[in-house]
């Protein structure tokens, strides 16, 4: 079973594109996201001690967050092929990360990075909308809601992101700039870097995405 994490910028898509793999093949979407707000409404003692420095404005470091990956990552079918979406950001969670991989037999196969120019970015997220529950995205001009304010995908209210603002944007933007070059130049020192020119259509992009991977199963209708 194969085994690709995809990552790139706010504004780039890759939840999108990841929406439109899930359509057509059987495989398994993994985010830390989720699983961080899962696993505190469950009760896991770890997460909610993750939690209470979350809200104290202290991020978790790689080792908190990987060690409820670790569990984490159990919950998933091992007899499918799995899209890891933005697991590892920096550089410094590469190691975490081959090591969860590694103890449930899997490696990475491939890394998608989808790249996106800050003008590109700015028309993106501006006006973007999040779905407060399963973190799913919308666009008013790129990929607007059937329901207004509710997400597509399960039902849940969608808000607009406070540091979706401009000034925000352009820091957020300056800042993966400095923290994406040392994980890129990991990944293609690898042979498993794939980068994706994320400023086409949804189409455009699926269709070039798909061009590199390779999927086990596809979904029957």
């Amino acid at each position: 079973m194969k085994t690709y994490l995809f990552h790139g910028q706010a504004g780039a898509g890759k939840d999108t594109q990841v929406e439109m793999i899930l359509k057509k093949y059987d495989v398994e979407r993994i985010a830390t996201g989720e699983m961080m707000r899962k696993m505190k409404e469950e009760g896991d003692p770890y997460a909610v001690e993750v939690f209470k420095k979350v809200a104290q404005g202290i991020w978790p470091n790689p080792e908190e967050t990987f060690t409820l990956f670790a569990q984490w990552i159990k919950r998933f079918d091992p007899k499918k092929d799995w899209i890891l979406v933005s697991v590892a950001r920096y550089v410094d969670q590469i190691p975490f990360l081959d090591k969860v991989l590694t103890d449930v037999g899997r490696k990475l196969d491939k890394v998608i990075h989808f790249t996106l120019t800050e003008g590109k970015a700015l028309e993106r997220l501006a006006g973007r909308k999040i779905c407060s529950n399963c973190q799913g995205t919308f666009h008013p001009t790129f990929k607007p809601e059937k329901i207004e304010g509710i997400c597509d995908l399960c039902g849940g209210k969608l808000e607009v992101r406070e540091d979706d603002k401009p000034e925000s944007i352009k820091k957020r933007f300056e800042q993966y700039a400095v923290s994406i070059k040392p994980y890129v130049e990991e990944f293609n020192k690898r042979g498993i870097l794939i980068e994706i020119d994320a400023s086409p259509s949804i189409e455009e992009i699926h269709k070039e995405v798909l061009k590199h991977l390779e999927f086990s199963n596809e979904r029957q209708n």
